[in-house]
């Protein structure tokens, strides 16, 4: 079951009648729109609110249908029992992939090493930092040398063939799963030295490390899922758990990791928000590229000059109004048991 937050609540007001009635509601929904809404998830959802939480039951039935779409999100649940109860805005900090190849290595990105000092300022403002990190495998299905080699076979429907292929080019990958794959030099095996993380780059008592990219078979660029979306890493239950409600982004490759990450946190339901001068991209088209996709999902990019005044936020009621206008559809799993999980349709 998801570990729901436990905030505060003095007045309760849920009664088991409207909580029946959501969950009514979220099975019908997954009945009628072929939408897959977990009954037992929902049922649980529904029994911790009204045992500890007492948010509003009108709030609450609102989160589980808007303009007819499901639209159920812990995170959303979440920040909904914040509002309820007067509690405070959560941010926490990612730093996404500050490692030795990005900025001196086998991957470097122009001015990579650029993004330290800013992150480094910007540390100390947040209780909770998570730091992602590339931790491939020697064989990992990214690395142009293996596909080169024939050691990741190349899809039929691919135009280019593993044997043909150049550096950085695109090819369709068997997998599983069938993906597109962008073939990079060799980066970040695990335990070497350009798999650390830069030594300017400071480590903050309260930061932990999520790797990222260890399954041979498909790449990892967002620091919550694989690139197929099969498989996630501990980051998003321990935002969860944590009571985050914002999240800060930063960190190489803008029109990559960074940018991917973002993304996945903004789908997850948290206010996201990335730190222009504290990101750096491989190229200047699909780092602009993947800031407008990033704003287009709402997304937001602001200067680093703003990050102490931004993180003493409190009011939560504009994040949920802006979840309120995703609209989008979710699939709900148990995701402490690495269950499948569908992303919302774009």
């Amino acid at each position: 079951m998801f570990d729901l937050p436990a905030f505060r609540s003095e007045n309760p007001s849920l009664t088991l009648t409207l909580v029946s009635k959501c969950f009514d509601d979220l099975c019908s929904h997954s009945q009628t729109d072929n939408q897959t809404t977990s009954m037992y998830v929902a049922r649980s959802v529904a029994q911790d609110v009204l045992n500890k939480h007492g948010v509003r039951a009108e709030k609450l039935l609102d989160a589980c249908t808007v303009n007819g779409d499901v639209l159920y999100s812990p995170t959303l649940v979440a920040l909904l029992q914040a509002a309820a109860s007067g509690e405070k805005k959560v941010f926490a900090l990612i730093i996404v992939d500050v490692q030795n190849d990005f900025i001196t290595g086998s991957l470097a990105v122009s001015e990579g090493e650029m993004v330290v000092p800013v992150i480094n300022k910007m540390g100390p403002h947040f209780t909770h930092i998570y730091k992602t990190a590339d931790w491939h495998p020697t064989d990992h299905i990214s690395f142009h040398s293996n596909v080169k080699k024939c050691i990741h076979a190349t899809s039929a429907r691919s135009n280019i063939q593993g044997a043909d292929s150049e550096m950085f080019q695109t090819v369709i990958v068997c997998g599983p799963p069938e993906l597109k794959q962008t073939l990079w030099p060799d980066h970040c095996i695990q335990g070497s030295f350009g798999a650390e993380f830069h030594k300017d780059l400071k480590t903050f008592p309260n930061e932990v490390r999520v790797n990222k990219g260890m399954k041979t078979t498909v790449d990892s660029y967002s620091g919550f899922w694989d690139n197929g979306d099969t498989s996630h890493t501990p980051l998003y239950n321990m935002l969860l758990s944590n009571g985050v409600t914002d999240v800060v982004v930063c960190g190489i490759a803008t029109d990559f990791c960074v940018g991917f990450t973002a993304l996945d946190a903004a789908r997850h339901g948290f206010r996201t928000v990335v730190v222009n001068e504290a990101i750096r991209g491989v190229m200047p088209d699909t780092s602009a590229g993947m800031v407008a996709r990033c704003k287009a999902a709402g997304v937001e990019f602001v200067s680093s000059a703003s990050i102490p005044d931004l993180v003493k936020e409190k009011d939560v009621s504009g994040a949920v109004d802006r979840i309120f206008k995703v609209k989008k559809h979710f699939t709900v799993v148990d995701i402490n048991a690495n269950q499948q999980y569908t992303p919302p349709v774009n």
